[in-house]
């Protein structure tokens, strides 16, 4: 363990909670993207009002996973990497190893959807979502170079507002008041063995891939470093479930818009990138208003303009740390390795993105099924870390915590085999 003191024993931060939110705001500028805008809505759109639960259900069970990211740095001064390295060279390689692709194809799918609700700017129509993701990614890897963590947690907390008051505007202009549905319309059962691929993809993002505990980690380290004093356990906490709850509460509101807007229309959600952009500005547009749209366009695209950096930083930047913690006589800085990582990690997005790019929908289940089914190896390393002797007993999780762990580990688990047999075996 770190020589650092606690974080417990320090005097009360000078600069007060409200100055210390920031990896919290990272984190649900990571959250809210793909699996509320997209993922969500398409949820509420197919199946209804129902599935409301499943997205509490997973908020809830995952919650754990999440919470250890900033609960084992307060307490050691250490990021969840030191700690895994702490559990066995194997737990953090295998870290190294998952992390790796789930970096690639996570930054393909954010930075197209992204793409898709860019702004057209005028005498560049012609340019496809495939151009703008380039562009995107150039611009974003410039941005994170020079402007690291302050300008970084500045960006997103900008981003983050416009849309969040727009949903939940349109969430209780909406309540009580669903469309019709179509005559012969069949309500789609959601429990079955067609509906289980959609079923797991919606949770593998939702909300969001369990390994984003890793950035809350080094986040928390950044946030310190920029603060020029530590962080205590009560400001770390406070910051990371305002963007937990957050989080769960908008992707509620969009699974309510999607089923009180589209449910039993007899419209179906759309595969195709333009499609899927007059679909989703619908959802405001029907309850606040046509005047709306390019403040809803404009709000959707920073949002998960802000989720795309927050990525494409995010998933180098903790591979990095992990190459330098694995091997840290390896030449070389951790920003050059970041910056490194982040030059690979976007062309090996991009070039998803040029071959798959023409049917969204299944792009984005492809790359959130691909995040669930590896989210119980991540679930285990945060699980077994935070029991462990490395993390000081009165850091340790609370008897319900525990409890919640092991329950949202054998979800994980039993819905990933459930899936494997289903997919290969039945």
């Amino acid at each position: 363990m770190s020589s650092s003191s606690p974080s417990s024993n320090l005097p009360p931060s000078r600069l007060g909670l409200i100055k210390k939110i920031g990896p919290g705001i990272l984190m649900a500028g990571a959250a809210i993207g793909v699996s509320h805008i997209v993922q969500s809505t398409r949820a509420g759109a197919t199946y209804g009002i129902g599935l409301v639960w499943l997205v509490l259900a997973v908020n809830i069970l995952k919650y754990p996973f999440f919470e250890a990211g900033h609960r084992y740095t307060v307490a050691t001064g250490e990021s969840l990497l030191h700690g895994y390295r702490r559990l066995g060279p194997a737990f953090l390689y295998a870290f190294l190893l998952l992390n790796t692709f789930t970096a690639v194809i996570s930054i393909a799918g954010t930075c197209f959807v992204t793409a898709i609700l860019a702004p057209k700017v005028p005498g560049l129509e012609w340019l496809s979502p495939t151009h703008v993701s380039a562009i995107l990614l150039i611009f974003i890897i410039g941005l994170v170079s020079i402007g690291q963590y302050r300008w970084l947690s500045r960006i997103i907390k900008l981003m983050m507002v416009v849309l969040f008051f727009a949903t939940i505007a349109a969430f209780f202009r909406s309540i009580g008041v669903a469309n019709e549905p179509t005559e012969g319309f069949v309500p789609p059962e959601f429990w079955t063995a067609a509906s289980l691929p959609f079923l797991v993809a919606l949770m593998g993002w939702m909300p969001a891939p369990i390994e984003l505990s890793v950035w809350q980690s080094l986040w928390v380290q950044a946030c310190e470093k920029e603060n020029h004093e530590r962080t205590s356990r009560r400001e770390a906490s406070f910051d990371f479930h305002i963007g937990y709850v957050m989080t769960t509460l908008l992707a509620v509101m969009f699974v309510a818009l999607g089923a009180w807007v589209m449910y039993g229309s007899g419209e179906s959600y759309a595969a195709s990138s333009v499609g899927f952009t007059k679909q989703f500005v619908s959802l405001y547009t029907s309850k606040l208003g046509a005047w709306t749209a390019p403040v809803i366009s404009a709000a959707a695209f920073t949002t998960l303009l802000s989720t795309t950096i927050t990525v494409v930083d995010a998933y180098p930047r903790s591979l990095a740390a992990a190459i330098r913690v694995a091997k840290p006589s390896l030449k070389g800085s951790e920003r050059m390795w970041h910056l490194v990582m982040m030059i690979g990690g976007s062309i090996g997005g991009w070039l998803i993105i040029a071959y798959s790019a023409q049917n969204l929908t299944a792009l984005i289940d492809l790359i959130t099924t691909a995040a669930f089914l590896t989210a119980p190896v991540f679930a285990y390393l945060n699980l077994r870390l935070v029991a462990s002797d490395h993390l000081p007993k009165v850091f340790r999780p609370a008897a319900w915590q525990v409890v919640l762990s092991w329950l949202g580990f054998a979800y994980l688990t039993g819905f990933s085999l459930l899936f494997f047999w289903q997919r290969f075996l039945s």
